[in-house]
């Protein structure tokens, strides 16, 4: 049930309903005060708090949306934008297995629910490429001694907390393909020791690791993830990892870390951990198969693809390279403050710079890209539940007589004309729109859970990562605490090999005329 709001005395409904907002808005951005006019995203909020913050809101009877929020980025204007008939989570749902489905699902399943339009595509891709493409390897450094039967114990209670991390895909047996949910898997874990290795050796030995975990899954047995852990002295460890791309997106996996390293911390010091109860996945397979059915999404994709150019053929065999680079401290802390200045979030500035970026390598005056967007539901518990919840949508900038604070809030504004639709299947919008908009994609996330276990000392800053995906550029922005990063990966096979460098240079330069001149053209940079 959702909680009663909270009464303030002699106030009207509307002032009601702002207190009430105002503490959610306290609460999940952290801040001691907040003015009803204050802007969201200058507060330090973005698209992941907004999730937290719907969803706290809901949870306290207030009837929002993330598109209220997106649009009246201010308590007074997200409260007078409520709705009153927006229905609760907690409202009864029909099973999403047909009686028949229901009716084939094996004994010691938990629970089967179909798979997402999105985790299809990523096992077709992955099995027309022998499992090679969509497998993730993360490796941590952790800031603990390494105790084999404690991190056994941490992976069981992480396991039994989240369906994702004991399930399976069934791509046959019933009459569309199916996610089975497993009552008990044992997650594997290889436990070695590297202490005696240098840096240089350790670090060729993690690649080697990364290689030998990095190795095709089978899509229907679970569990879609190995573990691997490797003292390096007294005091620490790497932790590397891999999973199936169609079993966690990338802030998932941030989310698997730090609760599994939080569960293992606390129980070395004797400490039973304690977890909020995650959403189940099925809430958002629920989701996306609502927002198949929308004929406004139909339109608004529709009217995109009017005047798209044509896609370049993708070639037959791929070769991905990757580039990086971190955004001077200077640039950075000027970006921020744009931000905050401006009241919008840092991701529109760097979304903007994208765009232009990528506009100017094409030679356009607009730039077609791919943006990822998250779908999660805006329940109590859902920035707690592990999966794939994102989706890559086209998003259309016009660079065109823009300066860099008007190419900013044409980004903000073309992401919140996209909102409402963030979980229309991609495949559908493949097929009204074409494939131009996906050979460039964006991303930005700010690694919050991450940057915790930083701060708390338990993990070392960075990581070492490797993923191949099967979009032509893919640049991806991260927040990680210590710094803002940049990483590159381009198919060589269909761009020249100086691309990569000159694309991160392009973006490089837009990021640092927006930290220090907002009000240039952007057809100068």
């Amino acid at each position: 049930m959702a909680e009663e709001p909270l009464t303030v005395s002699g106030a009207t409904g509307d002032s009601q309903a702002e207190a009430v907002m105002a503490e959610v808005w306290k609460d999940v951005l952290g801040i001691e005060e907040v003015a009803l006019d204050d802007d969201f995203f200058s507060c330090g909020g973005d698209s992941l708090l907004a999730i937290t913050v719907v969803a706290e809101a809901q949870k306290r009877g207030l009837r929002t949306t993330m598109v209220h929020l997106f649009k009246h980025p201010t308590i007074r204007g997200m409260c007078g934008a409520a709705v009153a008939d927006l229905p609760t989570g907690d409202a009864p749902t029909a099973d999403l297995l047909s009686s028949a489905d229901r009716a084939k699902v094996p004994a010691g399943v938990q629970e089967a629910v179909p798979a997402t339009r999105l985790q299809l595509g990523l096992i077709y891709e992955s099995l027309m490429s022998d499992g090679a493409k969509y497998v993730c390897t993360v490796a941590h450094d952790i800031k603990r001694p390494l105790d084999q039967e404690r991190l056994e114990e941490a992976l069981t209670l992480v396991a039994s907390r989240h369906e994702m991390l004991r399930m399976r895909f069934d791509l046959s047996s019933f009459s569309e393909a199916v996610q089975l949910v497993e009552r008990t898997v044992r997650l594997p874990l290889t436990v070695v020791d590297h202490s005696s290795l240098d840096a240089a050796e350790l670090a060729e030995r993690t690649a080697e690791v990364m290689k030998e975990l990095g190795v095709p899954f089978d899509p229907e047995t679970a569990p879609l993830v190995r573990f691997h852990a490797a003292r390096t002295g007294d005091e620490s460890f790497r932790l590397t990892y891999a999973y199936h791309h169609a079993l966690l997106d990338g802030w998932s996996a941030a989310g698997l870390l730090h609760e599994l390293v939080t569960a293992y911390v606390g129980l070395l010091d004797g400490n039973a951990p304690e977890f909020a109860r995650p959403v189940p996945y099925a809430e958002y397979v629920r989701l996306e198969r609502a927002a198949a059915l929308s004929e406004e999404a139909v339109r608004h994709f529709e009217a995109l693809a009017q005047d798209m150019p044509e896609g370049r053929p993708a070639p037959q065999s791929p070769c991905m390279a990757g580039y990086a680079a971190r955004v001077p401290q200077g640039d950075m802390d000027g970006l921020f403050a744009r931000a905050a200045e401006w009241q919008l979030p840092v991701k529109s500035l760097l979304l903007a710079a994208h765009g232009a970026a990528v506009a100017a390598e094409r030679g356009e005056q607009r730039a077609d890209v791919a943006l990822l967007m998250s779908g999660r539901p805006e329940l109590e518990g859902s920035g707690l539940t592990l999966g794939l919840f994102v989706n890559y949508l086209p998003l259309r900038l016009d660079v065109h007589d823009a300066t860099w604070v008007e190419a900013a809030r044409r980004a903000f504004d073309a992401e919140r004309e996209l909102l409402p639709h963030r979980r229309f299947p991609h495949a559908d919008v493949l097929r009204i729109v074409g494939s131009r908009p996906f050979e460039a994609s964006f991303n930005y996330v700010h690694l919050r859970r991450g940057i915790q276990l930083v701060e708390d000392g338990l993990v070392e800053p960075g990581q070492f990562s490797d993923v191949s995906f099967d979009i032509p550029v893919c640049v991806d922005l991260q927040n990680t605490g210590d710094g803002l990063h940049i990483h590159i990966a381009v198919d060589t096979a269909r761009h020249d090999d100086a691309f990569g460098n000159r694309l991160m240079g392009r973006l490089l330069d837009a990021l640092h005329r927006i930290a220090e001149s907002p009000d240039s053209a952007v057809a100068h940079a």
